[in-house]
């Protein structure tokens, strides 16, 4: 089944959308979906107070699992994840007029997903599935396993 398909029923079912986006994620995180659905429980509704948008911080786990800074030390490690979420941003941004949620939500963006399926469903679909797109387009952008520009 199609990742953003897979994210709106999620959310469909009673995930946040920080919890849909990142756990149609698990071989990425390498986390089984019941703990990514902990670890982004409090995430959604933007934080519980419409403030960052829960697909942004969902895509983050994911973005922190695929390009990690796990070492305090490790710099550059520190500036390829900013870069990456900035990256992130930038692509949503592109397609939205804002990160936060108490912005997003009264919209009806005339968005137009991949997948005719997902054309006409409700804010936080869209952005659910917008989210999902943008991780896939980033992740497909790399460089094949062990290959070094």
């Amino acid at each position: 089944m199609e990742r953003s398909k897979l994210a709106n029923q999620y959310h469909e079912t009673g995930y946040s959308c920080a919890q849909s986006v990142a756990c149609v994620f698990p071989e990425v995180t390498k986390l089984p979906i019941e703990q990514l659905a902990a670890l982004c429980g409090a995430f959604g509704g933007g934080f519980r107070a419409d403030e960052l948008c829960g697909v942004v911080s969902g895509a983050a786990v994911v973005i922190g699992a695929r390009w990690p800074h796990s070492r305090p030390e490790d710099l550059a490690a520190k500036d390829l994840a900013a870069e990456k979420m900035q990256d992130f941003h930038r692509r949503f941004l592109s397609r939205f007029p804002s990160l936060v949620c108490r912005d997003l939500k009264p919209q009806a963006p005339d968005f137009q997903a991949s997948d005719p399926d997902l054309q006409g469903l409700k804010p936080c679909s869209v952005y659910i599935a917008a989210a999902v797109e943008i991780l896939e387009e980033m992740l497909a952008g790399e460089a094949p396993e062990g290959a070094r520009p």
